[in-house]
């Protein structure tokens, strides 16, 4: 028992004592543990002395109000950020389609294309040289994939299945086609970052032209 529940206890006494000298009311009893106005119950005091000289009592007394709020915010802050990188990461993962404005879904396939794309198409996506000369029977050269080339008549879609299936199956079959397919390398949503990725690099006219395109088919 602390030294201030004495005192507490000492105080309550004196001012709750019987006079004999002073009759009581009929039915009323002067309780010497009765909680008087102004005083903290004695069993409350306790347990706030054990509050304040837990640890995180007396931390919380060292910070202050304005210290709890900083620490609070910060706790919340932190919370908010987990979460916002825990989205994204389980948006990237489950992704059914590109979005040349989701920033993370456009640094994962930035990310891969150097890793999976980078040697054939270049760096900056401008392809190689001769990709726009005549070749009939194949082995093409890797188109530009920053617009300068004609994939902006192809759908997301079709982009999409180009990428994971290859360039054969989409050709005629007396035509050799170089592209090489990513299914079972890469997941589908690995796949439509890159195209994501792509489009980024795309100027404004080259969407304009590949929305066009799509509504032409829609025909």
């Amino acid at each position: 028992m602390t030294d201030r529940r004495f005192d507490r206890r000492r105080r309550l006494n004196r001012m709750t004592a019987v006079n004999p000298r002073v009759p009581r009311p009929p039915g009323r009893t002067l309780d010497p543990e009765r909680r008087l106005r102004g005083l903290v119950d004695i069993e409350e005091d306790d347990a706030i002395d054990r509050r304040s000289s837990s640890p995180m009592g007396k931390l919380g007394r060292r910070l202050g109000p304005k210290g709890r709020f900083l620490v609070v915010s910060i706790v919340i802050g932190t919370a908010i950020t987990m979460g916002s990188i825990f989205w994204e990461q389980w948006s990237n993962e489950t992704a059914t389609a590109a979005n040349p404005a989701n920033p993370a879904q456009v640094a994962l396939g930035h990310s891969l294309y150097d890793q999976h794309c980078a040697f054939c198409h270049a760096a900056d996506l401008q392809g190689r040289t001769g990709w726009d000369g005549d070749h009939p029977n194949g082995n093409r050269p890797p188109l530009p994939l920053d617009g300068a080339g004609a994939i902006w008549r192809l759908g997301d879609r079709d982009l999409f299945d180009v990428i994971k299936f290859g360039g054969q199956p989409f050709s005629p079959p007396t035509y050799k086609n170089d592209m090489p397919g990513f299914e079972g390398r890469l997941s589908d949503a690995d796949l439509w970052a890159i195209l994501a990725f792509v489009k980024s690099r795309w100027p404004a006219e080259i969407h304009e032209k590949q929305e066009q395109a799509a509504a032409e088919r829609a025909k």
